[in-house]
């Protein structure tokens, strides 16, 4: 289902495909370029550095294809770059970590993601990640591993519930079938799914979490997920609202996990709202239309 975006606003996109070397390990991307200053010729995978740029982190088992046109909405109807990447072992990036160990989204917080933007030119990103991207992201920034503008996440992770682990052993039962359909779109789908399943189901990753983060993020924090998440309950959207200083959270109506193929309109909206007030106060991004304001099929959290 594609996301129905407002014709009259945003600017045309061109996309740049392309792969950087990250410590050996090469990392495909995307960059959907809405920004009107084009980047070097010399440098396609560049950004127009002073301007904000948006930089998507996929879920678990997700890839670049997997967010479908959500990173093109954005970029058109914000006028800003948008980067998708494919994390190592994920989509067309290079098979490389084998298996996760219990830290391994601190790893991809800490390594990773400064590695790509900085390979990238990304100097003002604003950061959108999807369960575990969104986990990464927070982590980043919990940590002191990069400053964005802001941060969308959508269903993350701070801690782990019953409900998730639940979730996790009711696809292991159909992992054939669920491995089958990642095929279309990653190189390797039984790397992705089984490393993915074996961490998650370790006895010392109940442990994992990342509360104690929170309350050190400054930039603003938007949070989205669906009231029928099978991987999280609302307690992961509170505890961010509660523990971070300037969070907004919104709990979406007739929603799963993948909040941006069951509500892809809404989330758009969200997103490109986000994304344009994160961007305004800098002269540099000469921005879209602003994003829909009819937004009342989620339930909010938090200041508005």
């Amino acid at each position: 289902m594609p996301v129905h975006d407002h014709p009259s606003d945003g600017v045309d996109v061109t996309v740049a495909r392309g792969r950087i070397d990250i410590d050996g390990v090469g990392i495909a991307y995307q960059r959907f370029v809405g920004s009107p200053v084009a980047a070097p010729q010399d440098t396609p995978g560049a950004v127009n550095a002073s301007a904000p740029t948006v930089v998507m982190l996929h879920e678990g088992l997700g890839s670049i294809t997997q967010w479908r046109d959500l990173p093109e909405v954005l970029a058109r109807r914000c006028g800003l770059d948008v980067i998708a990447y494919d994390r190592g072992g994920y989509g067309r990036s290079d098979p490389f970590p084998a298996t996760y160990g219990d830290g391994f989204m601190t790893r991809e917080a800490l390594e990773t993601l400064p590695a790509v933007l900085d390979g990238l030119g990304v100097a003002r990103p604003i950061l959108v990640g999807h369960s575990d991207g969104a986990s990464i992201a927070l982590i980043a920034v919990g940590m002191g591993a990069v400053a964005p503008l802001g941060v969308a996440t959508i269903a993350p992770h701070t801690f782990i519930e019953d409900v998730c682990i639940d979730g996790i052993r009711s696809i292991d039962t159909q992992s054939e079938r669920v491995i089958r359909g990642l095929a279309r779109h990653h190189d390797d789908p039984r790397l992705a799914f089984e490393r993915w399943r074996n961490v998650w189901l370790t006895a010392e990753f109940r442990d994992w979490d990342i509360t104690a983060l929170l309350g050190k993020i400054a930039c603003p924090i938007l949070v989205l997920q669906g009231d029928g998440d099978q991987y999280g309950t609302k307690a992961q959207v509170t505890t961010i609202v509660e523990l971070v200083p300037n969070a907004t959270g919104h709990i979406l109506a007739d929603c799963g996990h993948v909040a941006h193929r069951d509500q892809p309109a809404l989330i758009a909206d969200y997103l490109a709202d986000f994304v344009s007030a994160c961007a305004a106060p800098y002269p540099d991004a000469d921005t879209a239309a602003s994003a829909s304001s009819a937004m009342t099929s989620g339930a909010s959290i938090g200041p508005k």
